[in-house]
């Protein structure tokens, strides 16, 4: 954010190279005999992430039902581009997938010229996992609820503020205000854990993130626990309800991360792998690694799947026009 000029140039030299589906390799392998050798997964955000942990997971399983290695490669840069234009050229011949999140449904809305839109450009296997955020709040207002707060902001429009350190979450704040009526203002941070600062500082009012890392600031009396943001309550805060629950249906928002492969890949090879993360993601031993991550596990069809990524595409570009968002 700091570094837009260079962002830019990141962002259109590698599109530069990068939109072009219509050049890319014919699969060079009859489906037939797929796989006949390793799989490469392009992981395009850096390694140790809740992202990477799960396609780490998600790949050794899935290795081990095709008969082949799934190698996993981090290619992180300029808002994805850089591993999502890596798999857009390669081959549509199933040896090249892409494990990506949520994030790149928003990414068209946030970044300007952005060269791919996920469900156009690539085919979408299936669902992998979904994690919760938390609506997380400050303990300098009266009220402990997500109505208390909503209210709150209401009351006093102008003074109320939520931290955020990226564009996709800006996006989830903004939706919140579409659809509670809330009263906020956003600020930006480098990261989550400066909004964390100012938050039990008292210098914002609001922020998202995980119940594992949100946790220890709750239980501690330094933050309430708004609300869930998912369609359940989270395991570590079992006494936080969801937005739901609260009065709000239509806030239910989980990050989800799943399988991508090239347009034009082969049906035979696409319904391959569609059937083999239906029985690894089926698996106990599967949901008890990604349980252990943070993450629950999904079972989903290709369609299913395709559907959730035109969705979330189609939602955030009507926040960003509602809320008057333009891609820089």
């Amino acid at each position: 954010m700091n570094s837009r000029t260079t962002r830019r140039a990141l962002l259109g030299a590698a599109a530069a190279g990068m939109v072009a589906p219509m050049l890319r390799p014919a699969p060079a392998r009859a489906a037939s005999g797929y796989p006949a050798k390793s799989i490469q997964m392009i992981i395009p955000i850096g390694a140790g992430g809740v992202a990477d942990a799960g396609g780490r997971i998600v790949a050794k399983r899935l290795g081990e039902e095709l008969g082949q290695t799934v190698v996993v490669e981090n290619r992180p840069g300029a808002n994805q581009v850089v591993g999502v234009g890596h798999v857009s050229r390669a081959a549509a011949d199933g040896y090249t997938l892409l494990w990506t999140t949520s994030g790149f449904t928003a990414s068209p809305v946030l970044v300007k010229d952005y060269p791919f839109v996920a469900a156009r450009d690539f085919l979408p296997i299936a669902l992998g996992a979904t994690s919760n955020n938390v609506l997380v709040g400050s303990t300098n207002f009266e009220g402990k609820t997500l109505a208390d707060f909503v209210e709150h902001s209401k009351r006093h429009p102008g003074t109320m503020f939520y931290g955020t350190p990226s564009g996709a979450t800006t996006l989830v704040f903004e939706y919140l205000k579409l659809v509670t009526g809330a009263k906020l203002e956003g600020v930006m941070y480098k990261s989550t854990p400066n909004a964390w600062t100012d938050l039990v500082g008292g210098r914002i009012h609001a922020l998202m993130d995980g119940p594992r890392l949100s946790k220890g600031q709750i239980d501690a009396g330094r933050a309430r626990g708004l609300a869930v943001c998912g369609s359940r309550r989270a395991p570590e805060l079992p006494d936080v309800p969801t937005a739901a629950e609260q009065g709000y249906p239509d806030f239910v928002l989980e990050t989800w991360q799943g399988l991508f492969a090239p347009v034009g890949t082969p049906p035979e090879i696409a319904q391959r792998l569609e059937a083999a993360m239906r029985k690894v993601m089926g698996s106990p031993a599967t949901q008890e690694e990604l349980r252990a991550a943070g993450l629950d596990g999904s079972v989903t069809s290709s369609a299913e799947f395709t559907d959730l990524v035109r969705k979330h595409t189609d939602l955030w570009a009507s926040v960003a026009r509602q809320a008057g968002i333009k891609p820089q």
